[in-house]
């Protein structure tokens, strides 16, 4: 199967990040170098933070982070508190953890294997053999995020921002992901986001929810049948890393007016056999 590059919408977040160097700041005097030192010092101090606690996906608490950065518990502390205002780290539960905003500027994992670019002719070939809009979301620290979409060319088509966060219990993408995560993860994450009702079909009880969760694993896609939105339908199918776990998902939503039961199944399996496709060239495998 060729799959074909294309422009498509991304989150700047996928983009290579360059840093800007201004010529006058690399020459200073003595007085005015000495007093940015200090500034500097915590900055390195807080990077050392994010980057400890990016080795920790259950996070730290405060005495074990600050021994491990060699930092006073009152500095660490300090920083965190700084840090966790633009949602670089968050608390939960006596720990610290890094927060969602670490993904919008580092995203060192997306960037080193360049997701959103490989993801382009996948998501074109989506578009193209549908006729629908195509989107890429990947799970990022319990919660998923839309990164990457090609519209369709027609006037009444569906759209999902990149950079958006994708409802777990009520879109495809985020049915997909949860089905096939561990039972333990998949259960924290819709505790901590809830069961969302955003429609008359959205689900409104744990045990509707599994039940889904459940035929979406045996089939291998996810429906969203209008439970997101009135209206529209989507379809998704996840894509995994090397060890097997669920990283993302790919999908094509539409107007439910064009997308029928039969359109269900059919782009059902487009998606699965693409989400094959994209997780191979990702180096990932599907779980057996």
């Amino acid at each position: 199967m060729l799959y074909v590059p294309c422009k498509i919408r991304t989150n700047a977040s996928c983009l290579s990040l360059g840093l800007a160097i201004n010529v006058e700041d690399t020459l200073m005097p003595d007085d005015l170098l000495e007093k940015r030192s200090g500034h500097t010092q915590s900055v390195s101090r807080a990077l050392s933070l994010l980057i400890k606690l990016s080795e920790e996906p259950e996070g730290l608490n405060l005495s074990e982070l600050a021994r491990r950065v060699k930092l006073a518990p009152s500095t660490a502390h300090r920083l965190l508190t700084t840090l966790q205002l633009d949602q670089f780290v968050r608390f939960e539960d006596g720990r610290w953890l890094i927060g969602v905003q670490s993904f919008n500027v580092g995203s060192s994992y997306m960037r080193a294997r360049d997701i959103c670019y490989m993801a382009r002719p996948y998501l074109r070939f989506l578009m193209q053999e549908t006729g629908e809009t195509s989107n890429l979301a990947l799970v990022e620290n319990d919660e998923l995020v839309y990164l990457a979409q090609t519209e369709c060319p027609e006037l009444m088509r569906a759209l999902a921002r990149p950079g958006a966060k994708a409802p777990l219990t009520c879109s495809a993408v985020g049915k997909v992901c949860l089905a096939f995560m561990p039972r333990q993860k998949a259960d924290r994450m819709i505790a901590k986001a809830g069961i969302s009702q955003l429609t008359r079909k959205s689900h409104i009880t744990s045990t509707s929810l599994w039940r889904d969760l459940d035929d979406t694993r045996k089939r291998q896609f996810a429906v969203d049948d209008e439970e997101h939105s009135d209206g529209l339908r989507c379809v998704s199918a996840p894509i995994f890393g090397p060890k097997s776990e669920v990283v993302g998902a790919l999908s094509v939503s539409g107007p439910s007016v064009r997308i029928s039961d039969q359109h269900i199944v059919s782009f059902g399996q487009i998606v699965k056999r693409v989400s094959h496709d994209m997780t191979r060239a990702l180096g990932g495998t599907w779980p057996e």
